[in-house]
């Protein structure tokens, strides 16, 4: 006969009292993960509206109206990225229209690019490690400042790093064969479209994948050199397929060697940056390769199962080679060259640390969201330090913005620096960027921007990245507007019965005085409320008014603006 065991009512009592807290630690780490992640979305929006603009976010939202007006990049624009991102962003542009809050419009719509970006740290997290880290990581990661400012922006690396980050994810999470090998090909060619800087992140790849074979061992891995050669063929194939529809496209538009001279040749400049001197940075690479191999082979060997730990190993390998040949070889390094490489880095460091807190004893419920939510109070606190959230340092630039677009019409031309009135065509096809005022301080490129001006009769300049000479000739020529806008025309001074003026720049202008109308003539003729003005010398004669009197642009003139106050009526009062 076969009698039951019966377990004492104590050791019940202790197990569902386990069973009990477990559950209430798990609830508890679920609602604290959730309002984390709640609090960095609502975060990013807030940034969205308050953060300042960097100056390559009006550059590329120029390039995104030119598309939807059907302007053609490289060929009737100047730029010099990777076109897929401006490209995509172009029907949303349109739809939105000319305002002077497009930023944070376009801002907004990156948020889903920002969300895929953790989802994928999580996925990554989840794969090599423990998929409740994985939820800490993501959050962590994501709110390192450099990276979730950044981020905030408009900007190519916004894709980049989600399609970064997702080819990361399939090089990690299986064997990097067949369908696999081919979409992982497909996401690094859709980062190459996006940006050409996808040749450092391939190449640090490459040089971590061969120290894992290195450190593995081909035959170790059970897979013939054909399959080798099969996957990387099908990363060979899905890699091509993005980068060649965009060149045929270029091609069809006859654009393709604009294209290539704005991606690859103004890109390239000899003698810029690090290529301008020799040193002990060159040797930075090569004498770190040691190092990582040895940290390599540590993380190959941190799981029993080794395809986890050869993707821990990757990543590691990864992030090591594409910091230390930024250091060596890149010309100009970028607080942005690093942003799809803080999720990676994060989610190694995070992983040790992790695993020094489970080996304290304490409930790793307890240890590690406390952990992740310091961590993450932290990095919040330094992006608080940064720029706090109640500092509206958007608000400059969208009253630059709203001053062009009420002073001008659509075919008015603007100067500026790197497509900052974003709605304007500009007189001068080159974009002043770091590069581009390289090329003509050493002669490359001709500093033609007076010339255009001229040539096209633009009467709005915003004064930004302007060269020193250019700038004094601005001043020559156009009266100083609210913030940085400028207008063509000039003070003349006190009024007198006879005064001479030169313009360089033809079109229609007013000659106004500070204590009222004007009467006399010009050149001549009798003045009116406006007239065109042709370039060169001119006499004023005054028979009626007194105070300063300024020659300006008229239509900025009939729209409020004072030559004197610099302030535009109703506008900026």
């Amino acid at each position: 006969m076969v009698t039951e065991a019966v377990l004492p009512s104590t050791s019940i009592q202790q197990n569902t009292h386990v069973v009990t807290r477990e559950h209430a630690l798990g609830i508890a780490e679920t609602w604290a993960a959730g309002i984390a992640l709640a609090g960095l979305i609502a975060l990013h929006v807030v940034y969205a509206f308050v953060y300042r603009v960097d100056s390559d976010e009006p550059q590329h939202l120029h390039v995104v109206w030119g598309w939807a007006h059907g302007l053609v990049q490289y060929r009737d624009l100047f730029d010099n990225h990777s076109p897929l991102f401006q490209m995509t962003c172009a029907p949303l542009m349109w739809a939105l229209g000319e305002h002077a809050w497009i930023v944070v419009a376009m801002r907004l719509a990156m948020l889903p690019l920002f969300a895929a970006d953790l989802w994928l740290m999580y996925l990554i997290g989840r794969t090599l490690y423990v998929q409740r880290w994985g939820v800490w990581m993501a959050l962590v990661a994501a709110s390192v400042p450099a990276f979730f400012l950044v981020t905030t922006e408009f900007r190519t690396d916004d894709p980049w790093t989600t399609l970064w980050l997702a080819a990361v994810w399939l090089a990690v999470s299986g064997p990097l064969a067949g369908r696999r090998a081919f979409l992982f090909g497909l996401a690094m060619g859709a980062c190459f479209a996006v940006s050409m800087k996808t040749t450092l992140l391939l190449l640090s790849m490459g040089v971590a994948g061969v120290g894992l074979l290195a450190l593995h061992g081909l035959s170790r891995r059970g897979r013939g050199a054909g399959l080798w050669l099969k996957s990387m063929g099908l990363i060979l194939a899905g890699l091509i397929i993005i980068p060649g529809l965009v060149i045929a496209f270029f091609a069809t538009q006859g654009a393709l060697h604009q294209m290539y001279y704005c991606v690859i040749t103004h890109n390239t400049l000899p003698g810029l940056g690090k290529w301008a001197k020799s040193g002990l940075h060159l040797w930075l690479f090569p004498l770190s390769l040691p190092l990582m191999l040895g940290l390599g082979w540590l993380c190959m060997h941190s799981s029993a199962n080794e395809r986890i730990g050869a993707g821990r190993a990757l990543i590691m390998m990864t992030c090591w080679a594409y910091y230390f040949l930024l250091r060596s070889y890149w010309p100009l390094v970028t607080a942005q060259d690093f942003i799809p490489i803080y999720p990676l880095v994060a989610l190694t460091v995070l992983a040790f640390l992790f695993h020094l807190l489970s080996l304290t004893g304490w409930p790793a419920r307890v240890l590690v969201p406390t952990a992740g939510l310091l961590l993450l109070g932290g990095a919040v606190a330094w992006i608080w330090r940064m720029q706090s959230p109640l500092d509206n340092e958007m608000a400059p630039f969208e009253q630059n913005l709203a001053i062009v677009l009420h002073l001008t019409n659509p075919d008015d031309l603007v100067m500026d620096g790197k497509g900052e009135t974003i709605f304007r065509n500009r007189p001068i096809y080159w974009v002043l960027e770091g590069i581009t005022l390289t090329r003509m301080e050493m002669g490359l490129i001709p500093d033609d921007i007076q010339a255009d001006i001229i040539k096209t009769g633009t009467c709005v300049a915003v004064n930004h990245r302007l060269r020193p000479e250019d700038q004094q000739w601005l001043r020559a020529n156009f009266l100083e507007g609210d913030g940085k806008v400028w207008v063509a025309g000039k003070n003349l001074g006190q009024a007198r019965p006879a005064m001479e003026f030169h313009t360089n720049i033809r079109g229609r202008y007013s000659i106004v005085s500070a204590s009222g109308k004007l009467a006399g003539t010009l050149d001549g003729t009798p003045l009116n409320d406006s007239q065109q003005i042709a370039a060169g010398d001119h006499q004023l004669k005054i028979t009626a008014g007194t105070g300063d009197v300024a020659v300006v642009w008229a239509q900025a003139l009939e729209r409020g603006f004072s030559p004197f106050t610099k302030r535009i009526a109703g506008f900026t009062d």
